[in-house]
């Protein structure tokens, strides 16, 4: 190999032109849009209130952010308020868990019973009475069900007429009430003891 060779400099890559830069920063800014799009929409939902079941805390169009995640790793806890799909209609509902598996949940007097022990129901409207719908006034709640009922225990459709929900139909639990702005809140649960 001759030294005229040797001292030949190598033939450099050509330089990327800007277009190709500019349509590579695009297509990674849709891709993680997309990513976080779809994370979103599998960890938070949103939900709008539809009916009276949980007034006076949470009323008709008011709307949540859902978290679907944490509940799936920590558990429910009675006194969540949850969103619940329907087992007797197409229809998604707001809900207060009253009973996990396992407990036995007893409507007696107006008054709910979890396990023999009185709920003390702070949330509730002045003078409400947790009657029954049907003829049923107690449950035994085998394993993945929940009992539900509505704050606003008159006009509530919920365990009381349709029974125990599995855990499957909970979609999660309420995190964030956003809309209307004026009503911006953190959601509150209640811890029972």
């Amino acid at each position: 190999m001759s030294d005229t060779e040797l001292e030949q400099p190598c033939p450099q890559p050509q330089a990327q032109s800007a277009a190709y830069i500019a349509l590579r920063e695009i297509v990674e800014t849709v891709a993680l849009f997309a990513i976080v799009f779809v994370v979103a929409r599998l960890t938070i939902g949103n939900y709008s209130i539809l009916g009276q079941s949980m007034e006076p805390n949470y009323h008709q169009d008011q709307r949540l952010l859902v978290d679907k995640v944490t509940p799936g790793i920590f558990g429910y806890n009675r006194g969540d308020v949850v969103i619940v799909r329907s087992p007797v209609q197409s229809i998604e509902l707001i809900k207060r868990l009253i009973g996990k598996p396992g407990d036995v949940v007893e409507l007696n007097g107006g008054v709910v019973k979890v396990n023999g022990q009185v709920l003390v129901e702070p949330y509730l409207p002045p003078n409400t009475a947790s009657n029954p719908m049907h003829s049923a006034t107690r449950w035994e709640l085998g394993e993945y069900e929940y009992f539900v009922m509505g704050d606003n225990r008159s006009f509530s459709q919920d365990s009381r007429t349709f029974g125990p929900v599995r855990g499957e139909l909970i979609v999660g639990r309420a995190w964030l009430l956003y809309w209307p702005l004026s009503d911006l809140q953190i959601v509150q649960h209640f811890s029972y003891p």
